[in-house]
């Protein structure tokens, strides 16, 4: 089995402050599930992402069934998307009639990802530009559903391929690749040795801006960039060049390929120093890494060399070599490039180191590939013939934990990554069927395989008081989680308790994050806000009721509430007769009031009705002249009925008149009186104690 480094930059979380604490215990994580993915034939993973909804499994197969082109032998870029839990989501396959591989994938700021590597294909399947030379570099912008929006093509005469991208801030990227090209299409500078470095600038849409060829006298082999600090870029390979030659410095060679770390100028183009590391051996370096969280700049890789002295540049090795092929090795480096720590890991046989990472307990995280069994400072014990080897270190360098992942064949580890809550995600290729650590058997020859382990932190934060801006009381929120006794706890407000008090009448989002020693995070927000004020709406507003009948206005309680009406009254509702506006006010548990109010108007309309026609006939029909009143009515004080000459000839005081069955006979002092019209006055007190006068006059027919 053969295992090519592929580096490529991870997708890690950002957290928004570094938390720092004491760390006191170091468990080794536990797996959560494995997934093996591939075909029939070859596939090797060499690109691994975290995202907020999923993970990138991304590198090249020759499964033809993948495909749907069982007869196709040819390498193609197969990009596969997880979700948390290790579930397919989708799976993509691009390539044309020859071979094509990715080496490098990364997430781009609307949501896509942008993949690269190299293409011998002319025009053919997914790629639409003819073919420069040997080898090109060939590079495809993905949505974020994997489609393809965009591929670009570029090289000289013979070999040219990619293996790191960034995306520039402001749109485009930078590509960084290899060249054994001299002047052709879009090389437009000759080769400096056999291999070159070589840097492109495109832009959003894939159009070349500049290129730029660098390098020495011999081979030089760009593995992967990293932003400085100050907005340069960190390149970081391997050269057997000699110094002084081509844009090289002046640093001489170490032994035979040496670690290699330079620092170039967008701007200008340039390479601004470059320094190389090494033993009197072969060494490669396979990852870069700065660190989101502190800073710190890594350079690691595998190492088959003795300790050598140091020069003035401390650009020797001075960790030991353990035997065997190689030992993973691992600087930790200034921003100048001056070496700062150095470590070596390894047994008696290969490891080599393929990823750095920094969790976010401030633990330095390294993984790669090893057949080593027990020996040198290797303790973890060998699953079948290469295994993924992964050691989590303290930040001077002392082993926290190792542990061997593996089958009972071939497995390589090339990337690592960490999830939003800490989680380690590796990935690599396995030819190991069901056995130790890998679930499934294999699909072809050679298959993706990606392990996710557990981090199962939780916190939830737990209000304790309600925030009003009526209240004189805070509301504490508490994230305590009683099962983390080392926890650390940073909430928004730059606080580290476990809890914090909100003073009252504040309101604001509160967030919390929860790391615990091994690096493990948890996260949970919380709104504290005002609840609603007391809802004032009455049922009855601006009504118009008749003097007398009764009207009902209010709202339905709430429990806890009070309520006080300007008519003394405590309910929800009351019931009124008379015109007026009624308000009620209430206040709700925490001391909080509201107004509202009902104008209730009560009229007299239609209040008396006298007929204006009867027939006193004694035939039981309309034989009385009657008053009548609605409820708004106290009492008819008098009522009288008088002939033409203002003689009376009906008189009646105080009484109610509802539902009267007599009144004026027809007769006037004592005989019957003649047909004609005759007037009427009556003097009415209504309920509200107000009085009017009222008249008419009505026509007696026989």
């Amino acid at each position: 089995m053969t295992f090519v480094p592929r580096p490529v930059r991870l997708s890690i979380i950002q957290v928004l402050l570094l938390l720092a604490s004491a760390i006191a215990l170091h468990a080794q994580p536990a797996l959560q599930w494995d997934k093996t993915l591939g075909g029939d034939s070859w596939d090797e993973l060499n690109g691994l992402l975290t995202l907020p909804d999923g993970i990138i499994a991304a590198g090249s197969s020759r499964s033809g069934l993948i495909s749907g082109n069982p007869n196709d032998l040819s390498w193609n870029f197969l990009i596969v998307k997880l979700n948390l839990d290790g579930q397919v989501l989708w799976q993509r396959v691009y390539g044309g009639d020859l071979d094509d591989r990715l080496w490098a994938i990364i997430p781009t700021s609307d949501g896509g990802f942008l993949a690269g590597g190299y293409s011998y294909s002319g025009i053919s399947g997914d790629k639409t530009q003819p073919s420069r030379g040997d080898m090109d570099v060939w590079v495809l912008k993905l949505d974020e559903a994997g489609m393809l929006e965009w591929e670009r093509a570029y090289g000289g005469l013979y070999r040219d391929e990619l293996f790191d991208m960034l995306e520039l801030p402001g749109g485009g990227y930078l590509l960084g690749c290899n060249s054994w090209s001299d002047v052709w299409m879009e090389k437009s500078e000759p080769s400096r040795g056999l291999q070159d470095f070589w840097f492109l600038r495109i832009d959003a849409q894939g159009n070349l801006l500049w290129e730029k060829t660098i390098g020495g006298s011999d081979y030089d082999q760009l593995n992967d960039l990293e932003w400085a600090p100050d907005g340069t870029v960190l390149v970081s390979g391997g050269t057997v060049s000699d110094g002084n030659t081509g844009e090289l410095g002046p640093e001489p060679t170490r032994g035979g390929m040496d670690f290699w770390l330079g620092k170039f100028d967008l701007n200008t183009r340039s390479l601004l120093w470059d320094h190389r590391y090494g033993g009197s051996g072969e060494d490669y370096a396979y990852a870069l890494y700065r660190s989101p969280v502190s800073g710190r700049l890594f350079m690691g890789g595998r190492s088959g060399s003795s300790p050598s002295p140091p020069t003035a540049f401390n650009n020797g090795k001075n960790a030991p070599f353990y035997g065997g092929d190689s030992d993973y090795w691992l600087l930790e480096l200034n921003p100048d490039g001056s070496k700062m720590q150095e470590w070596s890991f390894g047994g008696s046989g290969l490891d080599d180191l393929y990823d750095v990472k920094e969790n976010l307990a401030g633990q330095l995280v390294i993984g790669g590939v090893s057949d080593s069994g027990i020996s040198g400072n290797k303790t973890s014990a060998s699953r079948g013939g290469f295994d993924y080897w992964m050691l989590a270190l303290d930040a001077n360098g002392n082993t926290l934990w190792q542990t061997d992942l593996g089958g009972t064949a071939n497995d390589a580890m090339t990337r690592m990554a960490i999830r939003h809550d800490g989680a380690y995600v590796v990935g690599g290729h396995s030819e190991s069927n069901i056995g130790f650590e890998k679930t499934e058997n294999n699909l072809g020859v050679n298959d993706f395989w990606v392990l996710s382990f557990e981090c199962g932190l939780s916190v939830e934060i737990t209000p304790d008081g309600i925030s009003s801006p009526c209240s004189e009381e805070p509301v504490i929120l508490d994230a305590a989680i009683d099962v983390c006794n080392t926890c650390t706890y940073l909430w928004s407000t730059g606080d580290t308790g476990t809890s914090i008090v909100i003073p009252p009448g504040l309101e604001g989002q509160y967030s919390i994050s929860v790391l615990d020693e091994s690096g493990c995070a948890a996260f949970d927000t919380l709104q504290v806000q005002f609840p609603p004020p007391p809802e004032i709406k009455l049922d009855i507003q601006d009504t118009t009721v008749v003097y007398g009948q009764p009207v009902t206005i209010g709202l339905e309680e709430a429990p806890g509430y009070s309520y006080s009406w300007s008519t003394g009254a405590t309910g929800g509702s009351i019931t009124v007769f008379n015109s007026g506006i009624y308000e009620l006010t209430v206040t709700d548990l925490n001391g909080c009031s509201a107004v509202g109010s009902a104008r209730v108007n009560a009229i007299r309309k239609h209040a008396i009705w006298v007929p204006n026609i009867f027939s006193p006939n004694s035939d039981g029909y309309n034989d009385y002249a009657t008053i009548s009143a609605n409820e708004s009515v106290s009492e008819v004080i008098s009522f009288q009925i008088a002939d033409r000459w203002g003689g009376l000839c009906y008189r009646r005081d105080g009484f109610f008149p509802y539902y009267l069955t007599d009144g004026w006979d027809g007769t006037c002092n004592g005989q019957p009186a003649p047909p004609g019209v005759y007037s009427w006055l009556a003097r009415v007190e209504f309920l509200d104690g107000s009085r009017e006068l009222f008249e008419g006059s009505i026509t007696i027919v026989r």
